[in-house]
C-alpha cells in the first residue's frame, strides 16, 4: 500500500473556515493556479469544465450557461457563485452573468466549488453548488506584467497586472480586454450574430495594521458590449433594421476588516455595494398584420385598441388576431393607420439596472479542543429597476443568521451541523439545515456522509413581472402625432404579462456517501448521490411565453469521481468523472443533463524553460448532442535580462461535428491562439 500523503488540502468555502478537505461537510473541487495555466483557458467559465457532474458551455450564443448537475439549457438560477465573497447572482433575472464578471482569469488564485446544497452556510439560492472564486493576493505578486494574446475568429486579448509594495500591505490593479466573433459556422445560410468585446478592471489594496488587524479594500468594474440574435417572435411580424446590441455596464467596491482576538478567536466584517446595468437595443419596421408587407399598418401592435383586445381575450395572441377583423375600435384603429402613409417603425430596450448592498459578520470561535463555532449575520438590500421587465422599481431587504458547528466527537470522528434562517420581503421565512458525518478510517482514508436542505427563492421578476416594451423612438409621422395616431403616448407593444406573485421556492432534499483519499501521489474523491428538486419554476416566462407555474421537479441519482496523480513534480495527470440519471416531468429539464461526462488534464514540464499540456472534455449528451473536444497547449519561458518572457500557443479542437446544445452553436474551424507575457 502506498504510504499516505501529507496533510490533505485546506478549503474555506464549505462551512465558510479553513478547515482539511478530508473533513469538510461537502465534496469539494479545487482549482488552483497551477492546474488553470495548465487547462489553457483563455475566459473565466471554461476552466469549470474540470469539475465532475458541472456543465460549462456557450449555449445561448455568445453568453455560457454554467451549471452543476444542469437541467435547463439556459439555466443560471440554481447555483450561487461568489468572488471574494460577493455574490455574482444577480436578484433581478436570477442569473449570473459570467461575461460582464469584473474578473480576468489570469487575476484568479484559486476557485473552490462545493459540489451539492450549501444554503445552510451561504442562504438561499446556493441551491446545487458553490463557486469561490478567489483572486490573487497583492502580497504573494513579485512581478508587473503585460499579456497579449491573437488567434482566428477575431480572438483580441490583453491584460495588464500592476503591484506595488507598502511599508504594511501591497496594492494590485489589472485592467483586461478580452473579444472573439463567437460560433463561426453559418446556420442555414446566414451567419449569426454571436461577437463580444468585454473589458475589466479589478484592483485591491491590502493593509496589515498591526499583528491582529488587516484591512483589504476591492473595486473594479466591466463593461461589455455583446452581439445578440434576433428575438423570433418579433421578427415573425417584423424586419429587424440590423441585428440587437446588448451593452452591460458593472462597478463594485468591497471593504473587509479581519480581527484576530486570539489564536482561537476571530472576527470579520465585510461590507460591499456593487451595481450593474444591461440595455439591450433593438429596431423593427413592423409588418402590416392583413397585407404581410411592412408598411403603415404596422402600427397597430403598438396601439392601445390592440392592447385592449389582447387583454379581453386572456393575454392569448391567437385569440386575439382572430377576434380583431370583428373588434370596431381595433379595426377603426388600422384604418387611420392607413393615412399615416409611411412604415411603422420602432426602436425599443430590454432594460434592467440592479444595486446591492450587502453587510455581513462573522465570527469564528474554538470554543474547546474539539468543538469551533461558526457565526454571523448578514443583512442585504437589493433593488431592480426596469421599465420593460418590471414596469419599474422593485425593493427586497434580507435579513439572515447562520452557524455551523463543527465537534470531534470521537478520535476518528467528525460531526458538521449548520443552519441558516433568512427573511425576506418577497419569500418570507425561511431555514436550511446540513448535517455530515466525516470519519478517517485510516491515515489518509476518509469517509463522509451528508444531508442538507436548500432553496432558490424566486427572483424579483418572476414574482413582480410587468412586462411592458416602450417605444423609444418612432418613425415619421409617428414621431409626431402618436397619440392621433397610436391611440396613446407613449405607445407600448400590445403584449403585456404580470406575474401572479403566487409563487413558492423551488426546494432540493440531497443526501451523499463520498470516499476521500490520499496517498504519496494521488488524491482521489468519489460520491454517490440523490437529489430531489420540487417547486420547480420550469416553463418559459417571456414576453410571448408567459406560463407560470410551480408544478416542475427534478430527481437526479449519481456517481461523481476525481482523481489528481502527481507522479514528479514535473508531471501532473488529473481525471474526472460524472454519471447521472436524470428523471424529470418537465421535457426542458433534460437538456443540458448528460447521462456521462468527463474530463483529462495532463501537464508536463519537461525542462526549466519548456510545458506541455493537453485536456479532454466529454459530455453525452447535451440536447441530443455530444459534445467532445481536445485542447493542446505549449509554453515557453526564457529571461531577457531583468525581464521575464512566457510564450504560449493554444489549440482547441472539436473532435466532432455536433454542434454545442443548439444546431446555430457550431465551430466551423478550429479555436486556436498564440500569447506572449512579459513580466518585469
Amino acid at each position: 500500500m502506498m504510504e499516505p500523503a501529507q496533510q490533505p488540502a485546506m478549503v474555506l468555502t464549505p462551512a465558510r473556515v479553513s478547515q482539511p478537505q478530508s473533513e469538510a461537510p461537502a465534496s469539494v473541487t479545487v482549482i488552483d493556479r497551477t492546474l488553470i495555466e495548465a487547462s489553457g483557458a483563455r475566459e473565466l467559465y471554461e476552466v469549470l469544465k474540470l469539475v465532475p457532474g458541472m456543465a460549462a458551455v456557450k449555449v445561448d450564443g455568445n453568453v455560457p450557461s454554467v451549471a452543476y448537475h444542469p437541467t435547463q439549457a439556459r439555466d443560471q438560477r440554481r447555483m450561487l457563485v461568489l468572488l471574494d465573497g460577493r455574490s455574482q447572482y444577480q436578484p433581478g433575472l436570477s442569473r449570473v452573468s459570467w461575461n460582464d464578471m469584473p474578473v480576468d482569469i489570469r487575476d484568479v488564485e484559486r476557485i473552490e466549488v462545493t459540489r451539492g446544497p450549501a444554503a445552510a452556510a451561504y442562504g438561499a439560492n446556493a441551491f446545487t453548488a458553490v463557486i469561490n472564486i478567489i483572486t490573487r493576493d497583492p502580497r504573494d505578486i513579485s512581478k508587473s506584467g503585460v499579456t497579449v494574446q491573437g488567434g482566428n475568429n477575431g480572438i483580441r486579448d490583453a491584460h495588464l497586472l500592476g503591484v506595488h509594495r507598502l511599508e504594511n500591505g501591497a496594492l494590485r490593479a489589472s485592467v483586461s480586454r478580452r473579444a472573439d466573433n463567437g460560433y463561426d459556422e453559418p446556420f442555414e445560410g446566414e451567419s449569426l450574430p454571436d461577437g463580444k468585446r468585454i473589458e475589466t478592471l479589478n484592483t485591491e489594496w491590502v493593509w496589515d495594521a498591526d499583528a491582529r488587524n488587516t484591512l483589504m479594500v476591492q473595486a473594479g468594474g466591466s463593461r461589455s458590449r455583446l452581439e445578440r440574435q434576433q428575438e423570433a417572435g418579433v421578427a415573425d411580424i417584423g424586419e429587424y433594421q440590423g441585428d440587437p446590441v446588448q451593452k452591460g455596464e458593472r462597478a463594485f467596491v468591497s471593504l473587509q476588516w479581519q480581527h484576530n482576538f486570539s489564536r482561537t478567536h476571530q472576527l470579520q466584517v465585510h461590507t460591499y455595494g456593487q451595481y450593474n446595468q444591461e440595455i439591450t437595443d433593438f429596431n423593427v419596421c413592423y409588418r402590416d398584420p392583413v397585407t404581410g408587407q411592412t408598411g403603415p399598418g404596422g402600427g397597430l401592435f403598438f396601439s392601445q385598441e390592440l392592447r385592449d383586445l389582447y387583454l379581453q381575450n386572456g393575454s392569448d395572441m391567437g385569440a386575439t388576431f382572430a377576434a380583431f377583423p370583428a373588434d370596431a375600435d381595433a379595426t377603426n384603429r388600422y384604418l387611420t393607420l392607413q393615412g399615416a402613409g409611411a412604415p411603422f417603425c420602432a426602436g425599443s430596450e430590454l432594460d434592467i439596472q440592479e444595486v446591492r448592498y450587502d453587510l455581513e459578520i462573522q465570527d469564528t470561535l474554538q470554543l474547546t479542543r474539539w468543538a469551533r463555532l461558526v457565526s454571523g449575520a448578514e443583512i442585504r438590500h437589493d433593488r431592480v429597476q426596469s421599465d420593460s421587465y418590471l414596469g419599474g422599481t422593485q425593493d427586497n431587504i434580507s435579513y439572515r443568521f447562520f452557524g455551523n458547528l463543527a465537534l470531534d466527537v470521537l478520535d476518528p470522528v467528525t460531526v458538521n451541523l449548520g443552519g441558516y434562517w433568512e427573511r425576506d420581503q418577497i419569500s418570507g421565512d425561511h431555514f436550511s439545515p446540513r448535517a455530515g458525518v466525516n470519519w478517517r478510517l485510516l491515515p489518509g482514508h476518509h469517509l463522509r456522509y451528508v444531508y442538507s436542505e436548500a432553496l432558490r427563492t424566486p427572483d424579483i421578476y418572476e414574482e413582480r413581472a410587468n412586462i411592458n416594451i416602450q417605444a423609444q423612438t418612432l418613425s415619421p409621422p409617428f414621431a409626431d402625432n402618436t397619440k392621433a395616431l397610436l391611440g396613446w403616448a407613449p405607445a407600448y407593444f400590445f403584449v403585456t404579462q404580470q406575474s401572479p406573485g403566487t409563487f413558492e421556492p423551488e426546494r432540493i432534499r440531497s443526501w451523499e456517501v463520498g470516499y476521500y483519499g490520499q496517498f504519496s501521489a494521488i488524491e482521489l474523491d468519489v460520491r454517490y448521490f440523490q437529489e430531489s428538486l420540487t417547486n420547480l419554476l420550469s416553463t418559459a416566462l417571456n414576453p410571448f411565453e408567459f406560463e407560470p407555474s410551480n408544478e416542475g421537479w427534478v430527481n437526479h441519482q449519481g456517481t461523481e469521481a476525481q482523481l489528481s496523480w502527481r507522479p514528479s513534480v514535473s508531471h501532473l495527470f488529473r481525471v474526472t468523472g460524472a454519471h447521472i440519471h436524470t428523471d424529470t416531468n418537465v421535457k426542458t429539464e433534460r437538456r443540458l443533463a448528460a447521462r456521462d461526462s468527463g474530463s483529462a488534464l495532463w501537464s508536463w514540464q519537461f525542462s526549466r524553460q519548456w510545458a506541455f499540456s493537453s485536456a479532454y472534455y466529454l459530455s453525452n449528451d447535451y440536447n441530443d448532442n455530444v459534445f467532445e473536444r481536445a485542447d493542446v497547449q505549449l509554453r515557453f519561458r526564457h529571461r531577457a535580462g531583468p525581464t521575464e518572457l512566457e510564450w504560449r500557443a493554444v489549440v482547441q479542437h472539436g473532435l466532432n461535428k455536433a454542434p454545442v446544445v443548439f444546431a446555430e452553436n457550431h465551430y466551423q474551424q478550429d479555436r486556436m491562439w498564440l500569447g506572449v507575457t512579459v513580466r518585469i
